[in-house]
């Protein structure tokens, strides 16, 4: 399955009028929104969860395994646009998440089972795993860190870990989306509970993404159930070896996804903060998010 072309910002063919390029130069151009449009190869993989469920991941390049978590909403196909980015380097798979895209499902949804979900997908891997998880995700991937040896690196993007969801604010995500108003569920989601700034809510509601993001709404809130009924344990996550990296975005004003408990907890950590980046950096900026990932998964020290 190829990957969709890019949105603006990882390409796109120049301004001006296309008449006046050399005709090997137009054939160049062509062949170059090809290579875009096409992407690298992927493939999709199924695994079981401990439970049974069927969980699927698309896979991409060859290389040390990456496994991606995506967050609350949206699906794996938030992610496959970085894959240019990661499978020269990787062999990156993003999974959907138990009620997400090709995965299954079960009724009984816990945080826990999740971070099994995770763990399936990793352990199905050749050698030792990485493991990148955003928000909701980054919390599924750091307690599937707990479950395994197997995994080498973790990266947690902007996890939230600290505030809880008030429940009259899922009550009314819950309302709009029973009456068909995903947009709306999720401009409440966007704005009250991971408190994204109206300008960049206006950005997001522009991108490819938006419409799989609002597809998958209705799966908040038993996550956000999930998140209040979860405690950090600082003395547990203490107890974690791996090395992880935890990143953030300057411009990120919801103090729940800060990981300060994280930062203070963990004995093997490093601490990036994304200039200029908000909760979103794989959107706004695919390579640069994809570079400081990179470097830390593979210990690339820094020039001098």
């Amino acid at each position: 399955m190829g990957l969709r072309r890019p949105a603006a910002g990882f390409g796109g063919s120049a301004s001006g009028d296309r008449r006046l390029i050399p005709f090997a130069g137009l054939l160049f151009a062509l062949a170059a929104d090809v290579a875009v449009a096409s992407g690298p190869a992927t493939s999709v993989i199924t695994v079981r969860s401990k439970d049974g469920t069927p969980i699927a991941a698309e896979c991409a390049g060859a290389g040390p395994s990456l496994v991606i978590v995506h967050g609350g909403t949206g699906d794996h196909t938030r992610w496959t646009p970085l894959f240019p980015h990661f499978a020269s380097r990787f062999r990156v798979c993003a999974m959907d998440r138990r009620g997400f895209g090709r995965s299954g499902d079960s009724p009984d949804h816990s945080l826990a089972k999740e971070a099994e979900d995770v763990v399936a997908v990793a352990t199905s891997l050749p050698g030792g795993p990485f493991v990148l998880g955003h928000s909701y995700g980054g919390v599924v991937a750091l307690e599937a860190a707990f479950l395994t040896d197997k995994i080498r690196r973790l990266v947690l993007y902007e996890a939230p870990l600290q505030e809880r969801v008030d429940p009259g604010i899922i009550a009314r995500m819950e309302g709009r989306s029973s009456e068909g108003d995903r947009d709306g569920a999720l401009t409440i989601f966007l704005g009250e509970v991971v408190k994204v700034a109206p300008e960049e809510i206006k950005a997001m509601k522009g991108r490819p993404s938006w419409a799989r993001l609002a597809a998958t709404i209705h799966q908040s809130p038993r996550q956000m159930r999930a998140l209040n009924a979860y405690r950090l344990d600082s003395k547990r996550v203490a107890s974690l070896r791996v090395p992880v990296l935890l990143l953030t975005g300057s411009e990120t004003t919801n103090p729940s996804v800060k990981m300060a408990a994280l930062a203070d907890s963990l004995p093997n950590r490093a601490v990036v903060v994304l200039q200029g980046e908000t909760h979103f950096a794989m959107d706004s900026s695919p390579r640069k998010f994809a570079d400081v990932v990179s470097d830390f998964l593979l210990d690339v020290k820094p020039k001098r």
